[in-house]
């Protein structure tokens, strides 16, 4: 009797074992779902959706983007590395929530060792923006507003430990000014509160704004990247204005750390081939977002490490992070 259960037992296992390879062999079967944690119209949907469009192209079905915005896209984020790992859930993101903001929000740690890299998207821009008919021309300007009247200074963020909020929260405690950050849930709210002149300014990709610069609605007081913006080249950077910060993040594809290898290879082949299609790459520069340096997988995985490391650094050099 016991023989015959061992038999039945190794006879399911290579049922189970052939019904998994059938499935790695046929993916996909049904349509992908891409995870996106940040509003609708902002840099991180912008490119999900153009990739999707083109992604469907290589892979035979449909590219679903869902938008799951809260605690600065870390829910979102942590569902693509709950998922199955059958890779019909994945996420697109800017690094910076994986490597960042679990410094600061009270979500698990360590999202970058259940998630693994597939491709990068895009590398994201930054800056701090106010309206055209604003007073405010730079930074010494916003603080010398806020000193003037302490408390009435707001700031529209993305939300809490993103790599922008990061920089302004060191600003405002280096000079000990009264302003107001106030966390949304991406670049799309904060442009939103600008306009409506619910805030003094705003700062997001440039993804956000490139359109609104571009149309003479807002002005850029500081780049918040290690360079200028070619949306507005004659604005200096934070460093330039006498502040050795800036903001640089990768938006890229992660799907749940034990996706099968095979898997892993049609989503990569797939998503390289959409990121470097004309239409990707004619979205991607209009929006500030393109960067050509090719980077997947296990390199983008141990890019990422390093990157966090520095992050840890950095926030603890700041004084920053969860009391």
């Amino acid at each position: 009797m016991a023989g015959k259960f061992v038999v039945a037992l190794a006879a399911c296992s290579i049922a189970l074992g052939s019904a998994s390879a059938f499935a790695q062999a046929n993916f996909p079967s049904k349509p992908i779902r891409i995870m996106v944690g940040f509003a609708p119209g902002g840099s991180t949907d912008v490119l999900a959706r153009v990739a999707a469009q083109e992604a469907r192209k290589h892979l035979g079905q449909e590219l679903l983007v869902v938008n799951k915005p809260g605690a600065a896209a870390t829910i979102a984020m942590a569902d693509v590395a709950n998922a199955d790992p059958d890779g019909y859930t994945i996420g697109l993101t800017p690094s910076g929530v994986m490597t960042m903001t679990p410094l600061f929000q009270n979500v698990r740690g360590d999202l970058l060792d259940v998630t693994s890299a597939l491709v990068v998207a895009g590398r994201q821009r930054t800056g701090l923006v106010v309206r055209a008919d604003s007073p405010l021309r730079n930074v010494k300007d916003l603080l010398a507003a806020a000193k003037a009247k302490p408390g009435t200074i707001s700031i529209g963020t993305p939300g809490v430990g993103t790599g922008v909020a990061v920089l302004m929260q060191a600003i405002i405690l280096q000079e000990k000014s009264d302003i107001n950050l106030v966390p949304m849930q991406g670049d799309a709210p904060v442009v939103q509160a600008l306009m409506g002149n619910h805030v003094a300014a705003g700062t997001t990709s440039a993804a956000g704004f490139a359109e609104q610069i571009r149309g003479g609605t807002f002005r850029l007081i500081a780049s918040m990247d290690n360079e200028r913006l070619d949306v507005a080249p004659d604005v200096p950077t934070l460093i330039e204005q006498g502040y050795n910060l800036y903001s640089g993040t990768l938006q890229y594809f992660m799907a749940p750390k034990k996706t099968p290898p095979e898997i892993k290879a049609k989503l990569i082949d797939a998503l390289e081939k959409a990121v470097q299609s004309p239409a990707f790459v004619e979205i991607a520069k209009r929006n500030v977002l393109h960067w050509p340096t090719k980077m997947k997988g296990d390199e983008l995985d141990a890019y990422f490490q390093k990157d966090r490391e520095e992050s840890i650094a950095l926030v603890k050099r700041l004084g920053l992070g969860k009391n």
